[in-house]
């Protein structure tokens, strides 16, 4: 068993999510940065689907009953010490502390074997909006008990994640994106303009969205008839802001999608802070393509 000692800022946790029920208005959920979640299950030996812990800003304190191997990726945490981005052991009955998270804004906490909640629609991962997932439906609190499962696929690695195999954890942020799909709500050349601008990550986020202030630019948002949204959709409020939606988007919406980040992005989009700047990009599906089997690769090379 695991205790939690001490909560962090908002610590859920997460699995591959429940992809395919979006008409039933429940998101797909899961990591909201898909990529470092992906390497710390495969550095703990895990099967894909094995849920982990998401940290976000701060994390908490768990105390571990017996000796386990654990992995922590994404955003740097200074007080892990050995477990970023490697495979290392933590003995029986010790205190394992994930600190101020940094640079970047979320971490991903494996432990071998994943952590063995209930299944709910398919999937371990805590779904906020919708109050159930995650063990106890909501983010974990100081006494919360987790079992670890027996989600093995592999041996744990030997090595550390490579560094030439992970992702930026800080901004300025340059975040490719395809045009649409509501290009015909926007004059032609807001995409343009938009790409030259320097977006400011504002301290409006959490799992569904990411709000985003333009300075020295405003956008004619429109609102649209009420359409499905999907990870990645930047919406164009009708003040003229910006909200580029997370894994616990709402499944349909009624602003205007003037362009949407690329899947292999997201991770990026999950990791700025408020204060960041951000600038968007706009590429081919083709070069979407190419961005998505790099961090495939990437996974597939260190088997």
């Amino acid at each position: 068993m695991i205790e939690v000692v001490e909560t962090g800022r908002y610590t859920s946790i997460q699995d591959r999510g429940r992809p395919g029920l979006e008409r039933f208005g429940i998101p797909t959920g899961g990591p909201a940065d898909w990529f470092s979640a992906a390497v710390a299950n495969r550095l703990v030996g895990n099967q894909p689907d094995a849920a982990l812990i998401e940290v976000t800003m701060t994390g908490p304190t768990l105390r571990f009953e017996r000796e386990v191997t654990i992995a922590v990726t994404g955003a740097a945490v200074a007080d892990v010490g050995d477990a970023n981005w490697r495979a290392h052991r933590a003995g029986a009955g010790s205190v394992f502390h994930l600190g101020r998270v940094g640079p970047g804004l979320r971490s991903y906490l494996a432990i071998r074997g994943g952590i063995d909640v209930p299944l709910v629609l398919g999937s371990r991962s805590l779904c906020g909006v919708g109050g159930f997932g995650g063990g106890v439906g909501r983010p974990l609190r100081k006494g919360d008990r987790l079992a670890v499962g027996g989600m093995v696929e592999a041996a744990a690695l030997q090595e550390p994640w490579s560094a030439s195999h992970r992702l930026a954890m800080r901004g300025p942020w340059e975040i490719h994106v395809i045009p649409g799909p509501h290009t015909d709500a926007f004059h032609e050349s807001v995409l343009h303009r938009l790409s030259a601008t320097a977006c400011l990550v504002t301290p409006a986020l959490d799992r569904m969205g990411v709000r985003l202030d333009t300075p020295g630019l405003h956008l004619d948002g429109a609102e649209a008839l009420t359409t499905p949204m999907t990870a990645g959709a930047i919406q164009v409020t009708t003040s003229g802001g910006l909200i580029a939606l997370l894994a616990d988007h709402p499944t349909t919406g009624g602003y205007a999608v003037i362009a949407t980040v690329i899947t292999a992005d997201l991770p990026l989009l999950a990791q700025a802070r408020p204060g960041d700047t951000m600038r968007f990009r706009e590429v081919s599906v083709t070069e979407a393509s190419r961005a998505w089997r790099r961090l495939a690769g990437w996974l597939d090379l260190s088997a």
